[in-house]
């Protein structure tokens, strides 16, 4: 099976307030990522949580599919919480597909086209491109479990740059894989963008 891992344990420090609970549309931004998710070919949702746990975890529902885990070490950064998730992975999980907490202007056609992409390739690293760049999220083999489990400060950016030959991307139609939500221009602009798609 192929595990989404959402990481959303940060303390959204240059937003000025948990960018997890900002609302998006009749929802919130972290609501949204699950629901995407859950809603993909992914047969297993793992939502990590850390700063705001408590509060987080009682403005979401978590879908069938998915659950949640406290990263109780989330200051020491995102590679903390990525090992939480892991760990947390079923023994049979094949692959984890390493989702952002706030992206919610990602479609679930992503979602599904890069878990059939890595299906059908080498089955090492399956990373999506937009316009030259690469985004998230990001699907990484089982094979490489120990390694993301040891990341450092690059997060699995180490594990990339070690397996190169690896990689497989994939190139979408989607710009959003690029889009997170960093600051409030950030969360402005991606609302926008959401709202005239409502349109």
């Amino acid at each position: 099976m192929i595990v989404g891992i959402i990481l959303a344990a940060g303390e959204s420090k240059r937003m000025g307030k948990a960018k997890q609970l900002l609302p998006w549309g009749e929802t919130i931004v972290l609501q949204r990522v699950i629901d995407v998710a859950a809603a993909s070919c992914l047969e297993r949702v793992i939502l990590v949580l850390g700063c705001r746990a408590g509060e987080i975890t009682n403005r979401i529902r978590l879908p069938a599919k998915a659950c949640s885990g406290v990263n109780e070490t989330y200051r020491e950064g995102m590679a903390s919480s990525l090992n939480c998730g892991i760990r947390n992975a079923p023994a049979a999980t094949e692959a984890f597909m390493l989702i952002l907490g706030d992206q919610p202007l990602i479609e679930v056609t992503v979602f599904n086209h890069l878990i059939a992409a890595h299906r059908a390739g080498s089955g090492g690293i399956t990373i999506p491109i937009y316009d030259g760049k690469r985004g998230h999220p990001v699907v990484f083999s089982s094979r490489y479990r120990e390694e993301l489990l040891a990341v450092g400060d690059q997060g699995a950016r180490e594990v990339l740059s070690r397996h190169i030959d690896a990689i497989t991307e994939l190139t979408m139609p989607s710009p959003y894989i690029l889009s997170d939500l960093d600051t409030p221009e950030d969360y402005q602009k991606s609302k926008a963008q959401m709202e005239r798609g409502k349109g």
